[in-house]
């Protein structure tokens, strides 16, 4: 899509973005995808759709912590507005935690007593039907999932896990954004999300050792589907936009003496199933479990991914766990390595750039990983600086969540204006992002921002320095 065509068509206005719904799904591939999981919708008038919809938020009011801390704690103290990214750059009320939380609230006690009786008056909607839910759709969808607000929040109401409850639900009734249906649906397919076939990953992986051996004069030998010590899992979108990454994975686990593979099964690291549903984020991560149950490897090494790591950590390490299989991500690793002095880095081979680190939100905000990137780029970099809001604080990069879609472009660009402008106050020229979605996302809004800005920042992931400072 050319992005300049949806800039005029979806313009940005202060105080009301629903005119960036998310386009959804067809009928065809949500059927495939509730096939996948073995779901049986069974709401399919318009009539019914809103009946399941307000049957299954008052089970996930009944059931779902989260759910129910949002309608009966929140206080609407407005700290998550404050902190919310979405909300900071539209002004728009209904795409702030708050907002999205009332959408929710008002369908809630418009099922209780008071809200049939006194409706608006206690803050019931006093009508549910496909237009409201909608308007649920078009609000929960340009959520981040970030989790700025609960970290914001004095009363810990964890907003992302309730648009994830809410999102599952949408999706039971036939209303998915069709990127990420998409994305789930090609790593049902195919074990990754671009749809690479095992003969391109083959083809790419003897590209990229050849390049290696010209810039590094190091011959590499790359396992396959091959029994190993440790199983790789890059992002499939390191096989074509992110090479750099890839390559330092690939120099840096042959320098660290690390006997790896990789599977024509699960050439992805990612799993869009935390942003659709739950049964397509446990299917998709049992992928990974069975690959490497069959590969025989007693680690599994994630790639750079932000949500990635979020899921893998708190539901695929778990489960290989019960098998005595490992999971780190590659910066424990490569931290580990510098530490250990397995390997020899020259920073020198950086330049004289002034780097920033800027923590994906999913590794500072559920993955407990902040110290050792900084740790490593310390080592392959010969100036770094720290954006003002670093850490549990970091901006996300406004592609997460699903947003990194094309028809929100225009808005997302808006979300990047916060971290962007952190990087102008500190002169920083190059940002490091080390998430497959963080770059992907500055792939799109970088260069509007540069020219909006009159600057020339650029970015990569941090594998890509470690790639270019090892020294074999």
């Amino acid at each position: 899509m050319a992005y300049d065509k949806v800039f005029k068509e979806r313009p940005f206005k202060w105080g009301d973005v629903s005119n960036f719904m998310h386009y959804m799904a067809d009928e065809k591939l949500v059927s495939r995808l509730h096939e996948t999981i073995k779901f049986k919708q069974t709401a399919i008038t318009d009539e019914e759709k809103v009946e399941y919809f307000k049957k299954r938020l008052l089970e996930e009011y009944n059931n779902n912590k989260n759910v129910k801390m949002a309608v009966d704690v929140c206080v609407h103290c407005g700290q998550c507005m404050s902190a919310c990214p979405t909300y900071i750059t539209t002004g728009d009320p209904y795409n702030s935690p708050v907002g999205r939380a009332e959408l929710i609230r008002a369908v809630i006690k418009a099922d209780k007593v008071s809200g049939k009786l006194f409706g608006k008056a206690v803050g019931a909607v006093k009508k549910i039907d496909m237009n409201y839910i909608r308007k649920v759709y078009t609000y929960y969808w340009l959520c981040l999932i970030c989790r700025r607000c609960g970290y914001a929040c004095p009363f810990g109401v964890e907003q992302t896990d309730v648009t994830r409850a809410v999102r599952a639900i949408l999706y039971e009734i036939g209303m998915a954004s069709r990127f990420t249906a998409l994305t789930v649906d090609a790593h049902w397919k195919s074990g990754n999300n671009m749809n690479l076939t095992p003969g391109a990953v083959k083809s790419i992986i003897d590209f990229v050792v050849k390049e290696i051996k010209q810039e590094k004069g190091v011959e590499l030998k790359v396992k396959i589907d091959e029994p190993a010590y440790a199983l790789l899992l890059p992002s499939s979108a390191d096989y074509f936009m992110n090479m750099e990454t890839l390559k330092g994975y690939l120099l840096f686990l042959h320098a660290a003496g690390i006997d790896y593979t990789l599977s024509t099964k699960a050439v992805e690291v990612a799993n869009f199933g935390l942003f659709l549903h739950p049964k397509h984020l446990q299917g998709l991560a049992e992928k990974y479990v069975s690959v490497a149950r069959e590969l025989g490897v007693k680690l599994v090494i994630a790639g750079e991914c932000g949500h990635a790591w979020r899921a893998h950590k708190n539901y695929t390490l778990p489960r290989l766990k019960e098998y005595g299989i490992e999971l780190v991500h590659i910066h424990h690793l490569v931290a580990k390595a510098i530490r250990n002095g397995k390997i020899k880095l020259n920073p020198e081979a950086n330049g004289d750039i002034i780097y920033m680190y800027q923590d994906p939100c999913q590794y500072a905000r559920g993955g407990d990983l902040t110290e050792e990137p900084r740790f490593i780029l310390s080592h392959v970099v010969k100036k770094w600086v720290d954006p003002e809001h670093n850490r549990s604080w970091t901006w996300c990069c406004g592609g997460q969540g699903g947003n990194l879609t094309d028809e929100v472009v225009p808005l997302v660009t808006q979300y990047a204006r916060l971290w962007y402008e952190e990087a102008l106050k500190k002169n920083a020229q190059w940002i490091i992002r080390p998430c497959s979605i963080c770059k992907a996302q500055l792939s799109h809004v970088v260069p509007y921002l540069n020219k909006m800005y009159s600057k020339e920042i650029k970015y990569s992931g941090l594998m890509d320095l470690v790639y270019r400072a090892l020294v074999i």
